[in-house]
């Protein structure tokens, strides 16, 4: 399932895995009643974590990992279908058959109980790749979550269902203990992220708390996503307990992209104090160790080029995600980029970057599956 891609992938490969991928990220899937039939005990999605972790994970040839969207009402327009036909799963465009898939299988936990209180250990934490589990520190809440701080594209206040809102510390421990000994899907790194609490830490303290507890009993990497916290000395804290790699998202370059699509971290945080937080986790955690989330489909790419360049040469991973209109949120109706043109976009950042010593994020191949991001190249690695 994390298996590395072959050592010198043909340009034809790279080609059609990144038409394929691309595609079902932009467009979704519909997935046909004869496949949803076959697909017994399948990690089917969940929404959590605003969404973009909320298709449904498959891979193909092994290596290519895609969170493909297949619930919300815009897939409805995609010419891509997910069938199962002669005992495999394949993904067809139109009236032609591209490649086969495998989804993957539900982790055990899923179906288990937190001991005490009953609570259902996968409303605790997620696999929201193959082998990453989340833990969304503030469950569905978030302070930019009121109407006029509210990020467009976010659905994090909806997700009472599917994320539990009064989460202890007992919790985590105990959930992530059954995630890491999964026979289905184990857990090999942790990330710990969310909505944003109140404070100017922006919850940069309460992950520095957990990842110390984590840490004391579990050999494993911890990687942390949060809004840029307003004194750096919160990002001192981070460092102090231990963990791995910090994610402070710039989402957005220009300025009319930041006052219409992130409202609220345009006006308590801003971009200059982003790039200054940037700035200073990099010279703790290191290159590629911070990393940063741009959303590609709402600005014009030029943009988004832009803004990676600089990330990359601050020594900062740049992760592009593109768009997802979720229902219910202010930006359901919008649509982004086509896939061709999340083909693009990948090719010219790749270039352009390219020297610099800083790929298009993730590095973990398995947690690529929401990103403009294929397995080609030295920097690329399976945790398995």
């Amino acid at each position: 399932m994390t298996t590395a891609p072959p050592v010198a992938p043909t340009q034809e490969q790279i080609s059609r895995w990144a038409s394929t991928k691309f595609g079902l990220l932009a467009h979704g899937a519909v997935l046909t009643t004869t496949a949803d039939a076959a697909m017994h005990d399948v990690k089917k999605p969940i929404r959590t974590r605003s969404g973009v972790s909320g298709g449904l994970d498959i891979t193909i040839d092994d290596c290519i990992h895609v969170n493909v969207p297949i619930v919300e009402s815009f897939v409805r327009e995609s010419p891509y279908k997910l069938d199962f036909s002669d005992g495999n799963f394949i993904i067809q465009e139109g009236t032609e058959t591209l490649t086969s898939f495998q989804p993957l299988p539900t982790p055990e936990y899923y179906h288990k109980q937190t001991l005490g209180d009953r609570e259902s250990m996968r409303r605790i934490g997620q696999m929201c790749s193959a082998d990453r589990f989340c833990y969304g520190m503030t469950g569905p809440t978030c302070y930019f979550w009121r109407r006029d701080r509210r990020c467009r594209y976010c659905s994090i206040g909806k997700n009472y269902s599917a994320d539990a809102a009064r989460k202890q510390e007992h919790h985590l421990m105990e959930v992530l203990g059954e995630a890491l000994t999964d026979r289905n899907l184990p857990a090999r790194h942790v990330l710990l992220g969310g909505g944003t609490p109140t404070g100017d830490d922006m919850g940069a303290t309460l992950a520095a708390e957990l990842t110390v507890k984590i840490k004391e009993k579990y050999d494993i990497p911890i990687y942390v996503m949060i809004a840029a916290p307003l004194d750096n000395r919160y990002i001192d804290e981070l460092k102090a307990a231990g963990v791995d790699e910090l994610g402070m998202n710039l989402e957005f370059w220009s300025e009319q992209a930041w006052k219409r699509y992130i409202p609220g971290k345009d006006s308590v945080i801003g971009r200059n104090r982003y790039l200054e937080a940037l700035e200073y986790a990099v010279n703790l955690f290191g290159p590629i160790n911070t990393r940063s989330i741009l959303i590609a489909g709402l600005e014009p790419p030029e943009e988004t080029e832009a803004a990676a360049i600089h990330l990359a040469q601050m020594g900062v991973m740049p992760i592009i995600s593109p768009f997802r209109p979720l229902e219910d949120t202010m930006l359901a109706q919008a649509r982004g980029f086509t896939g061709p043109q999340y083909v693009k976009l990948w090719y010219d950042l790749t270039r352009a970057i390219d020297g610099l010593g800083i790929p298009l994020g993730p590095a973990c191949i398995a947690c690529q599956n929401n990103t403009l991001a294929l397995p080609v190249g030295n920097y690329y690695r399976s945790n398995a």
